[in-house]
């Protein structure tokens, strides 16, 4: 259990307690009992759906705001009816027909269930893009981080070049596409040819290379441009 979950259950339990003790002195009857259960029912969803929030490993707007905010509305409406309708019961007021109070909660859990699930329905869906786009990009930052890794055991006189090739990289369109497939094999190729003229410190060699990897990059964003 980490520091958030044992937060979690001890609002819970506070919150409980809190309510409980409201509830034992004072008198009692459906009205009562019905918001006294209203609030019991509230905490525990609540508490719930946070706990099960904090199962996941992303953390973005929709699970540190958009997810609790629906759940401090529907805990927020709760205790603000509890307290309503039991203060003009006891007052003499008016009374509310405990079955209508059950069936308003019952619309307004309905209704907090129905955004939390399609809140949770949108977050796997933005994960699943996100997980879609990591698997696009990182192959191309294999490429520039393969092609940093040359450049750090470089001579001085291939640098310009290889620095050339490096800044090409970082600022093509790093989303990959089938449609450019053949390109991106040619610059792996051409990078794992690099790497190995680098070694031999063949400079003029590793210099056409890299010409040839700044043409394949240029010949790759227009065929991207082109699929826009």
């Amino acid at each position: 259990m980490n520091s958030y979950q044992k937060r979690i259950v001890a609002a819970a339990i506070v919150g409980i307690a809190i309510v409980t003790a409201v509830y034992v002195p004072i008198q009692k009857d459906m009205v009562v009992h019905t918001a006294y259960g209203s609030l019991l029912l509230a905490i525990i969803l609540s508490g719930v759906s946070l706990w099960q929030l904090t199962k996941t490993a992303a953390q973005d707007y929709i699970t540190s705001v958009a997810f609790p905010l629906v759940l401090k509305g529907y805990l927020g409406l709760t205790i603000f009816l509890a307290v309503l309708f039991v203060a003009l019961d006891l007052a003499g007021v008016w009374s509310i027909p405990y079955l209508w109070y059950i069936a308003l909660q019952l619309v307004i859990t309905g209704m907090t269930a129905l955004k939390v699930l399609t809140i949770g329905a949108a977050q796997e869906a933005i994960q699943q893009v996100g997980g879609q786009v990591h698997a696009l990009t990182s192959n191309w930052k294999l490429l520039q981080a393969d092609v940093e890794a040359i450049l750090q055991s470089a001579p001085a006189e291939m640098r310009k070049e290889l620095m050339e090739v490096r800044d090409a990289i970082r600022y093509a369109d790093p989303m990959s596409r089938p449609e450019v497939a053949a390109q991106e094999q040619e610059l792996v190729m051409g990078i794992g040819q690099l790497k190995e003229l680098v070694k031999a410190n063949k400079a003029d060699e590793a210099k056409t290379v890299c010409t040839t990897l700044q043409n394949v990059i240029k010949d790759r964003a227009n065929r991207l441009k082109a699929l826009k």
